[in-house]
């Protein structure tokens, strides 16, 4: 145990070192700058749940009253002027209250960010000043951008205000309030590149770009009308470029990565852009800067709560899950090593071949979205996104677990149920006194690669709205624009639990074989 844990400091410690070996670039060349220049020309504004008519006239007349008023100015002064941003808190969603659900993804300043527990940015002003024009709490819940409409459309939530665009597709799902914010995509290149040092107009720099090849990265924000811009899309008519589009979960990762060489341009929303290349160019190149940065978003903006409360997910979803797959796998198990003889044992052995092929035959991520978005919302029934889960993380351990647990009953010898048979025992008494215990011991190491499995695949709950281990240090590495010092700590954390698991593991195998001497 002592060398595990010895190898895994040493990696981290190596992973640092290498990544401080850095400091003494160019920080010009590592740079990223914005080309001033409009590609686009759309709009802004909120989707709303198309079962809410009134909602959405009462979002209309806000808007109209908000901009009248100066209302709407002085919170976009907050962020383009001499302004300070407002903290906005969301209260704990209670169904049994009158609240304003909203929908949003937290990683796009200057509309919506986070530092802590609390909220920031145009949208989230907005949002707080509309529930209180409406007399209800606000609730918002932070989800990867793409789910965000989705979410309105299957009624989780009220309202999305996400820095849209309004489309069509989106239409499917959302009812656009009027726009309240004019917007367009713009060009980022490296720092030291004057290849669009002399374009005026939009047609200059699609020029250039329409010269590059399918060799050509171009880093987009999933969803966003950049990625739409860069592979074409008939009802913007665009056209669509030659280079190959990179979709990211948010902008700051796509700049990141073409600072880091592994991009050639990224397109975004024009303030979005502005925000990060700023945050992006200060002197944070030192590993020492680097960890300044993450202990004041660890700590001085309470970016700790968001980990713990990230952790606590990240255990509950793997451990419930577990417990589920264990009782489903069993039952499952068992009911595939009766003996065929009569029909009703075939047609279970049916049933449980199926249920196995259908959740190891589909990844995770896909079960969680279609239960979360289709399944649970046409049988009416409401489930927070961590409950959502915790199911289906047990219906998918089971799957798995049943053929780990078949294995290891096969792996008993034959005669152990004969001989419990023999004695007058029942097949379920024998099945579960003499048989599974035996087999439990044979498959203890293999389980225990089925918990860790659990603990890093909750990764993927971030598509319906839940908050764990990467959730959160990817928020404070969105919010803080530096990812180095958040990743690695989210690494180290996640070895310490593999290894904690591990030991355990080994204790318990080493306390079956005392027992086993024993007898």
């Amino acid at each position: 145990m002592k060398r595990i844990l010895a190898l895994a400091m040493l990696i981290i410690t190596t992973m640092t070192m290498f990544v401080g070996c850095g400091d003494d670039k160019d920080s010009a060349s590592n740079a990223a700058k914005v080309i001033d220049i409009d590609l686009t020309s759309e709009e802004y504004a909120f989707g709303v749940d198309k079962d809410q008519p009134e909602l959405l006239e009462k979002v209309n007349e806000f808007i109209s009253t908000i901009k009248q008023d100066g209302t709407f100015n002085d919170i976009c002064n907050n962020y383009f002027g001499d302004g300070e941003p407002v903290a906005v808190e969301s209260h704990e969603y209670d169904e049994s209250k009158n609240q304003l659900v909203v929908a949003t993804n937290a990683a796009f300043e200057p509309f919506e960010y986070k530092k802590g527990d609390y909220y920031y940015g145009i949208d989230m002003e907005i949002a707080a000043a509309l529930a209180e024009y409406l007399d209800m709490e606000l609730v918002i819940n932070n989800m990867d951008f793409d789910a965000v409409c989705l979410s309105v459309g299957q009624h989780k939530c009220d309202i999305a205000m996400a820095g849209l665009t309004v489309k069509e597709d989106r239409k499917e799902h959302v009812d656009f309030s009027v726009s309240y914010y004019s917007a367009s995509q713009k060009l980022i290149v490296p720092g030291n590149s004057d290849e669009f040092d002399g374009c005026k107009t939009a047609e200059d720099v699609v020029e250039i770009l329409n010269s590059k090849t399918s060799s050509t990265k171009i880093g987009v924000q999933n969803g966003t009308t950049g990625k739409l811009y860069v592979e074409g899309d008939a009802e913007w008519e665009f056209d669509g470029l030659p280079a190959s589009a990179v979709g990211y979960k948010n902008g700051s990762l796509a700049v990141q990565d073409l600072m880091n060489g592994g991009l050639d341009y990224v397109i975004l929303d024009s303030a979005p852009a502005i925000c990060i290349t700023e945050a992006l160019a200060k002197d944070t190149t030192s590993f020492s800067q680097k960890i300044d940065t993450f202990k004041e978003y660890f700590i001085e903006y309470d970016g700790y709560k968001t980990v713990l409360e990230g952790l606590k997910n990240t255990l509950l979803i793997a451990v419930s899950g577990l417990l589920i797959g264990i009782i489903i796998g069993t039952v499952i198990a068992t009911a595939r090593v009766v003996p065929k003889y009569k029909m009703l044992p075939r047609v279970l052995n049916a049933i449980c071949t199926f249920y196995v092929a259908l959740f190891r035959g589909t990844p995770m991520v896909v079960q969680l979205l279609v239960s979360y978005y289709v399944v649970l919302p046409l049988i009416g029934v409401n489930m927070t996104g961590v409950e959502v889960a915790i199911l289906i993380f047990g219906l998918n351990s089971g799957a798995y677990i049943s053929e780990i647990m078949r294995a290891g009953i096969l792996s008993v010898d034959a005669g152990q149920l004969e001989a419990g048979r023999a004695v007058g025992l029942s097949f379920s008494t024998t099945m579960i006194k003499i048989v599974i215990p035996q087999a439990v011991k044979n498959i203890l190491p293999t389980m225990g690669n089925e918990f860790i499995t659990l603990i890093k695949e909750t990764s993927v709950v971030s598509f319906v709205g839940a908050t764990d281990l990467y959730v959160a240090f990817n928020n404070i590495g969105s919010t803080s624009y530096e990812f180095m010092i958040p990743y690695l700590v989210m690494a180290m954390i996640y070895i310490v639990l593999v290894l904690i698991i591990s030991l355990g593991i080994k204790i318990m195998e080493r306390s079956l074989r005392k027992s086993d001497r024993r007898n």
